[in-house]
């Protein structure tokens, strides 16, 4: 049998497992002591329960998966905010935002084709309910009890296309007791923040009840020199109710709702990156606090929710769960989309109107010798993303009525069978069944109006040398996969773990927005796939004072979707591609440690090789078409690493003093298959070089914790950096990331 050149590097990645593997069993058996013998001491690393498996809740150490769980308190302590925040402490996570629009990466492995018609590859979870629309990715954590992200395909047991990997968010349950909390901050920015929840029992029947809210904002983060109208500016409200309701036993129903509305010149790629020959606006180059755009830039996103969440216990270790949900998206964008103070291209979005509904069955059974779970899953979608972009230099605009109605069926499964107390199979499979069906109405207006109404109006273009005649499209379009898992679980010893699984996972097709024809627009693009092999660790030494989690993946990626934008004629756009294959490699290390009482030491370090194998039509504006074999996948730093610490000084009566301090750094990152330039061209710019980010926070807790004070700072270098870019036009813009923020803030407990 021959092997080829992909062949052996996944052979010889494989041994390497195997012998890493083999090396872990090694030193465990060798020495259990380190791992078992002792009784943990009051310095010992506390454990987090999760559910990230689906079939039960279990210990973060204890669950076979690469799995980051973010609790509550570090959110707090941390200043996190939302998705954007997670970066700094998950290994091989990347995350932009474009126009409100989440771009998340896991291993390398997302989506920049974020518009109707697609899908995420790297999807969040809001208590079991799968956000379809990256739109709704980005609001405020709120009532959250922690955030667990699942780094790989997630291919059997979740709702829809997590190929990269999944963000579960966890609210926090109503209690039994009457408790609350009241925080207020302010910080850089004048930013400022009200948060706040309530939980307990309603009535004597043991109904138990919570209700958070968030007010919050800021200023604007960049200038514009141009208009004065500054960007990233973010004024947001939001509220959260929950309602448990015991029917008996152990059986129970959860009502969940939520709301909130953001709004603010939230930005996008606002920033240039190379000269476009303007003289004020080249005199800003390099100064990331200001900017230059002649168009005003406008969100306002409305996201809202309903759930029901029954669990029943049929039998002993029997439960089936209902998950029942309904969501939508309201909202509307207005951008400079040239990102400069010439009038060359705006961008309106408006009306967006987004609803969902989903149903999951789930039947979990635990015994002895067996853990399973069984689903059935259903989940429909209308989405309307209206889109005019006025071609102010030329005197027209780019109409798009669009409209997408998506159902998805899946039956699922897992077993986990337990030969003994050390080994455990795993396998499992989901059947999934999709549909798009997607209308797309596209022509020209001789209207630049900014009303995008009148534009719509306007007299329809046609036979205009240079311009794409009108065209409707009116087409369906169906994929369905079989995504299996097989693993195997190692239990040598009580604090260690070793696991071994193949995943599949899969993405389903879509349509492409930025076509400028109908042959090509009804196309669509096709699925993307996706083989994972991985091996991992998880081991705590010394009486639970040193945790050590390793893992290590192979990636076979075939057929990826991957965005490009492009200009055809007087128009621009965006074009989607399925890339022929790639292949993604990487190791990932987790310490934590507490040497001395009271020091808390952290770090991870992971290291990615993130390819395309064969890519040989690739498109940037700035070469045309190229051969992106060997280029490094868009968002996949080689290098990535967090390290950090917190200690905590007990002050007796006077409660106690914490300080804290944390750094996160990483090697180049790409937003093309260009990398830094084909065709002996180098210098390109849609790339972020290496760099670093530091954050620190100090802050007293009373003795009895009931109050805090915390004083934190973010980007505390204030280092100017990028997290994706858009190159519509020759001057390349990108989406900045946050400047320095140093906030206070004191919460009181009851």
């Amino acid at each position: 049998m021959k092997l080829g050149l992909a062949g052996t590097s996944r052979l010889a990645f494989v041994i390497s497992a195997a012998a890493l593997a083999q090396s872990a069993l090694a030193q465990t058996a060798a020495a259990p002591e380190a791992v078992t013998a002792a009784p943990a001491d009051n310095n010992a690393i506390g454990d987090v329960v999760v559910t990230a498996t689906r079939m039960g809740a279990t210990a973060l150490q204890s669950t076979p998966i690469a799995v980051n769980a973010v609790t509550g308190a570090q959110i707090a302590d941390r200043g996190i905010r939302d998705a954007q925040d997670l970066k700094a402490y998950v290994p091989s996570l990347q995350v932009s935002d474009l126009n409100g629009y989440a771009q998340l990466f896991i291993r390398g492995v997302g989506s920049n084709t974020v518009y109707i018609g697609s899908d995420p590859s790297t999807t969040i979870n809001l208590d079991g309910v799968y956000l379809a629309r990256p739109l709704g990715y980005f609001n405020q954590f709120l009532d959250v009890e922690r955030v667990e992200v699942l780094r790989g395909p997630q291919g059997t047991l979740y709702g829809r296309n997590s190929v990269g990997g999944t963000v579960n968010i966890i609210s926090r349950t109503p209690s039994d007791t009457f408790e609350g909390q009241l925080q207020a901050l302010y910080g850089t920015y004048n930013r400022y923040g009200m948060q706040g929840y309530v939980s307990g029992p309603l009535t004597e029947s043991g109904i138990r009840a919570s209700l958070a809210f968030d007010v919050s904002g800021h200023d604007a983060y960049r200038k514009n020199v141009s208009t004065g109208g500054d960007v990233e500016d973010n004024r947001s409200f939001g509220v959260r109710g929950q309602v448990l309701i015991p029917l008996g036993g152990n059986d129970t129903w959860t009502l969940r709702a939520d709301y909130s509305r953001q709004a603010g010149a939230l930005g996008g790629a606002i920033k240039l990156l190379r000269p476009d020959g303007n003289a004020l606006d080249d005199s800003i180059l390099g100064d990331f606090s200001k900017v230059s755009m002649n168009d005003p830039n406008r969100t306002v996103l409305k996201n809202y929710g309903f759930a029901s969440d029954a669990s029943f216990q049929l039998a002993p270790g029997l439960t089936l769960r209902s998950l029942t949900s309904y969501r939508g998206i309201d909202g509307s964008i207005v951008a400079d989309a040239d990102a400069s103070s010439m009038a060359i291209l705006a961008d309106y979005v408006t009306p967006i109107s987004q609803q969902q509904f989903s149903q999951e069955f789930t039947l979990n059974g635990h015994s002895r010798k067996l853990d399973y779970v069984l689903g059935a899953y259903y989940f429909q979608e209308v989405d309307r993303e209206p889109q005019v972009v006025p071609i102010l230099a030329a005197g027209i605009s780019h109409v798009q009525q669009s409209r997408l109605y998506a159902r998805a069926a899946a039956v699922f499964g897992q077993v986990e069978f337990h030969a003994n107390d050390v080994i455990s199979l795993v396998a499992g499979l989901r059947y999934t069944a999709e549909r798009k069906h997607y209308q797309l109405g596209d022509y020209f207006t001789a209207s630049t109006s900014t009303n995008p109404a009148i534009v719509r109006a306007a007299p329809v273009l046609s036979g205009i040398p240079g311009l794409p005649d009108p065209f409707t499209v009116d087409t369906v379009r169906r994929d369905h996969a079989l995504t299996p898992k097989f693993g195997i679980n190692i239990r040598p010893a009580s604090n260690a773990l070793v696991y071994l699984s193949a995943t599949r996972g899969f993405k389903s097709g879509g349509f492409d927005y930025g076509a400028n024809n109908a042959v090509d627009a009804a196309a669509g693009y096709g699925p993307e796939k996706l083989w994972s092999y991985e091996i991992g660790l998880k081991s705590d030494w010394f009486n639970r004072r040193l945790r050590v989690n390793l893992d290590a993946f192979y990636y076979d990626y075939t057929d990826l979707q991957v965005e490009n934008f492009v200009r055809i004629g007087n128009s621009f756009g965006a074009r989607t591609q399925n890339a022929a294959t790639a292949h993604v490699k990487g190791v990932e290390l987790e310490l934590q440690g507490r040497p001395i009482a009271g020091l808390e030491l952290f770090g991870n370090v992971a290291y990615l090789d993130a390819r395309y194998a064969r890519y040989d039509a690739a498109y940037v504006t700035a070469f045309g078409t190229f051969d992106a074999a060997g280029k490094r996948l868009n968002n996949a730093p080689r290098w990535s690493a967090t390290f950090g610490g917190t200690y905590t000084q007990d002050l007796g009566n006077a409660g106690s003093a914490f300080v804290g301090v944390d750094a996160h750094v990483q090697s180049t990152v790409y937003f093309t298959p260009a990398n830094d330039g084909v065709s002996g061209v180098t210098g390109y710019p849609e790339q972020q070089r290496d760099y670093g980010v530091l954050g620190a926070r100090i802050g007293w807790n009373s003795a009895d914790k009931l109050w805090k004070f915390t004083v934190s700072g973010s980007n505390l270098t204030d280092r100017q950096y990028v997290t994706g870019t858009a190159g519509y036009t020759a001057a390349i813009a990108g989406r900045p990331g946050r400047p320095r923020e140093v906030i206070a803030q004191i919460s009181r407990k009851f």
